[in-house]
């Protein structure tokens, strides 16, 4: 704006130039006085134009100050608990992730899943095979969150169909910590447990319909339990290296400690790469419980699925230690680490339990045992294929009353299961799945179908 300044003086000076400059001192004098209040008005101007931009780059800097600075507190406030009127953290003011897991089947057998023992075993309540004709499974409620900077959070809540009600199940509810030092994780509250490989996920996860006969037998599915868990995790060169123990209330089967705590274990995996495309874990695990008067209710042994009355028994009371001992193995490939397209999964685990102590009063020593490997491959999106062998063996030591669920009748329990599966996204799935099963007195032909849908949050499973 200051090139006016020159113009105006340029114009004042042309009106004076001529052939003949008369003197006119007044006149010049009123110019240059002019002049200077044109200037101090304009420069005026400039000043206030230039402190009105200087105070709107202010607020402009202030305004994205302020947005950085509540979306730090945002986050601090996300993760950190607000304090009460009584100075305490009573609540978390993030909203906990909300899952829901929905599942049903349709079976055709000839074994009752009342009736569903395994000579050799005992049988735990929550063991069976799948209800015949249509029924809904177990529909679980999931909420997970960040507690705070220290401390994760995780409830699941199941719903399962029980003699045409509904019984509610608190499956887990634990803590976790985010921020001990070293590789160190401490876990507390009920959860399941890290043995074996299964055992860690909720059945939905699986790639078959059923568990598997070792898990049948030997935890009724899987073992939970009330306790702590610490686990310490390092990396060995191009390995991970875990190692970790659990003390438990020793309430799930097979324990049964009554007061105190009466289980624990121990467990460890190592696991890595190799090439672009293959991934591998080993696991060994180990559980000892105490066992104070361990029952079950009576249920039928399916002998004949045709005789109506098929022979009540009932396991005797326990009294002892059970100790157990597991292998597992998994490697997984996929064309260059991308698995959404083709993939292929080999996983394998092994059981051994003793149990020591009193039977029916008298002493007894057995040991029962089982494993089973399956694959599972996908061959394009959304379509997988795979097969299942499992199996039991026995050898209770003192068991002379035949008829008894610890009776092994002289049978080799086994199944062979193929399934095939088709997934529209990872929120849907429709498995069909046959069963060869030979471990009861009766061989059964089985056929299930089985949708598992899922919607709301959904943490990623384990490798």
């Amino acid at each position: 704006m200051r090139w006016q300044y020159g113009c105006v003086a340029m114009l004042a000076l042309s009106g004076g130039t001529g052939a003949q400059q008369p003197d006119h001192g007044d006149e010049i004098e009123q110019l240059r006085q002019a002049l200077d209040e044109l200037k101090t008005q304009y420069e005026a101007r400039i000043d206030t134009l230039e402190r009105r931009l200087a105070e709107a780059e202010k607020k402009i800097g202030e305004s994205a100050e302020d947005a950085e600075e509540a979306r730090q507190q945002a986050e601090e406030l996300a993760l950190a608990p607000r304090a009460s009127s009584g100075g305490s953290t009573s609540r978390n003011v993030l909203n906990p992730e909300i899952g829901v897991v929905i599942q049903a089947t349709a079976a055709t057998l000839d074994v009752e899943a009342e009736g569903y023992a395994v000579p050799g075993f005992t049988p735990p309540e929550s063991a069976g095979t799948a209800n015949k004709g249509f029924s809904l499974g177990e529909t679980e409620i999931n909420f997970q969150t960040a507690i705070d900077d220290k401390f994760y959070g995780n409830l699941t809540v199941a719903l399962e169909d029980e003699g045409g009600g509904t019984e509610v199940e608190l499956d887990e509810a634990w803590f976790e910590t985010l921020a001990l030092p070293a590789g160190l994780k401490l876990r507390g509250g009920r959860f399941f447990s890290a043995i074996g490989y299964l055992n860690s996920f909720h059945t939905h996860a699986d790639d078959f319909i059923d568990r598997p006969l070792p898990y049948q037998a030997l935890f009724g599915k899987r073992y939970a339990d009330d306790g702590v868990q610490l686990s310490w995790l390092k990396p060995i060169d191009a390995l991970l290296f875990e190692f970790g123990g659990e003390v438990m209330q020793g309430d799930g089967f097979p324990g049964a400690a009554g007061d105190g705590l009466g289980a624990f274990t121990l467990f460890s995996h190592l696991g890595g790469d190799f090439g672009t495309g293959s991934s591998w874990r080993l696991g060994a695990s180990y559980l000892e419980a105490d066992v104070d008067e361990r029952t079950l209710e009576e249920r039928e042994l399916a002998l004949d699925p045709s005789d109506p009355e098929s022979p009540v028994v009932a396991d005797p009371v326990f009294d002892g230690e059970s100790r157990t001992w597991g292998l597992d193995f998994v490697y997984k490939w996929a064309p260059n680490g991308n698995a959404t397209v083709r993939n292929f999964v080999f996983q394998g685990e092994g059981f051994v339990r003793e149990e020591e102590g009193r039977l029916a009063g008298l002493p007894f020593d057995g040991e029962q045992s089982g494993y089973y490997v399956q694959g599972v491959y996908q061959w394009q999106p959304g379509w997988r294929f795979g097969y299942r062998f499992d199996a039991l063996d026995s050898d209770n030591r003192g068991i002379v009353v035949p008829g008894l669920f610890l009776d092994p009748l002289g049978l080799d329990p086994m199944r062979h299961s193929i399934m095939i599966e088709w997934s529209n996204t990872d929120f849907s799935r429709i498995r069909g799945q046959y069963i060869r099963d030979e471990s009861t007195p009766v061989d059964d032909d089985q056929f299930l179908l089985n949708y598992v849908l899922s919607f709301g949050a959904h943490a990623a499973h384990k490798f």
